[in-house]
């Protein structure tokens, strides 16, 4: 399906839909109320697509049931305060040797995190210490990474970036060996000084930083195994339109841009599993009748350049893991998926959304100050991986 924008209108299949954002106040992080704008980049396509089903909104009347936990909210986390690792202020950011995070207490999943790749503060002039969201392609060569400027006043008009990282090459030189682990942020800050060993230059030449563009929170890239995509939610919750986005995973530029309409609003987060299926999830952050304080929804659908599609799953979780919803990640070797708030994950089937019982759905906590700001998975591997900040590091999920 082809939409041409013509004016405001984008016509779909012969019907015209609004093509043109209007003025909300879309959740953002911080203030979680703001004004919000669009602007047109070009060289993007723009897809508007009604929505091609759904369940709609949802009342605790029309669901089989709100399931309660084994943990009854006690493993929610509240607003974390984040801390960079002593490691980090000890070494000045130059760390050579691993950090660990271990779990303070957990439900039926028990895991750690242990560093995999530390990851550089800045770069060629850009401040690299604001990542969002990480995902590898579909042979898990490259790794790529969502970073945002956080200059602008909400979510929605973020300017940000994508950065290519060759993971296999990196690791071959040794980057994720204990004693070597700081040379790519050694490598940032010789470029910075202008004093480049040919070390450096090695290392340097696995990075590649993509132009800016506007992004959105992008706190949600993933990649759908079925054909190779990486897409991110650019627009969600209360902005209009909302958008999902396709970004060439070569230039790193934005490739195309699809509106979606529907009878519920997108969530910040995104992940596929292996038969190309999308999932996201929402939670209440402020109580009403119909919604408790924490209760979790989840989404399935479809994402692709013709168009999002996405129905409710209808079964409610009662506790969500913390405060911000902000990653969602899927195993593809256990076939499980992880809702992640910071310091905080909550796991479950797949296959038995709808049909959950407590004892499928695993919680865990863990210490450390750090914000957590994306849970996934290496293609074809099940090798879980955690993109941290404070400073910016990749760690490997230890079992």
């Amino acid at each position: 399906m082809v939409g041409l924008v013509l004016g405001s209108l984008a016509w779909v299949g012969g019907r015209p839909t609004s093509a043109v954002a209007r003025t909300q106040t879309p959740r953002n992080r911080v203030t979680r109320r703001a004004t919000v704008r669009r602007r047109k980049r070009s060289g993007v396509k723009v897809v508007a697509h009604r929505r091609l089903g759904g369940s709609g909104r949802l009342t605790r009347r029309q669901l089989p049931g709100t399931l309660q936990l084994a943990g009854d909210g006690s493993f929610t986390k509240p607003h974390v305060h984040f801390e960079t690792t002593p490691a980090y202020r000890q070494s000045r950011g130059i760390q050579q040797q691993p950090d660990t995070l271990l779990p303070s207490r957990h439900y039926r999943d028990n895991y750690a995190f242990k560093t995999a790749l530390y990851l550089p503060q800045q770069l060629a002039g850009r401040q690299l210490n604001d990542p969002q969201s990480a995902a590898f392609g579909h042979d898990g060569h490259y790794l790529y990474v969502m970073y945002v400027d956080k200059q602008e006043a909400t979510n929605r008009n973020q300017q940000g970036w994508a950065v290519r990282y060759d993971w296999t090459k990196l690791m071959q030189l040794g980057a994720g060996r204990p004693g070597q682990m700081g040379m790519l942020r050694l490598a940032a800050k010789h470029q910075a000084s202008g004093r480049l060993t040919p070390q450096d230059r090695r290392v340097l030449a696995c990075i590649k930083v993509g132009p800016v563009f506007d992004s959105g929170h992008a706190q949600s890239l993933a990649e759908n195994p079925q054909n190779g995509q990486l897409w991110y939610v650019k627009a969600y919750d209360t902005a209009r339109p909302n958008q999902i986005v396709h970004l060439n995973p070569r230039t790193l530029r934005p490739e195309t841009v699809v509106n979606y309409q529907g009878p519920f609003d997108l969530g910040a987060v995104l992940t596929f599993d292996n038969r190309g299926q999308a999932y996201f999830w929402t939670h209440a952050k402020v109580a009403t009748p119909a919604t408790p304080l924490g209760t979790v929804r989840l989404y399935r659908g479809t994402v692709g350049n013709q168009g999002i599609h996405f129905q409710a799953i209808q079964q409610w979780l009662a506790s969500d893991p913390g405060f911000y919803a902000q990653s969602m990640g899927y195993d593809p070797a256990s076939d499980r998926l992880f809702l992640v708030a910071d310091e905080s994950i909550t796991s479950l089937p797949a296959a038995k959304l709808g049909h959950l019982k407590k004892t499928d759905v695993g919680e865990i906590n863990f210490n450390g100050q750090r914000e957590f700001e994306g849970l996934f998975f290496m293609p074809g591997t099940g090798q879980g991986f955690l993109l941290t900040n404070r400073g910016a590091e990749i760690m490997r999920m230890i079992k």
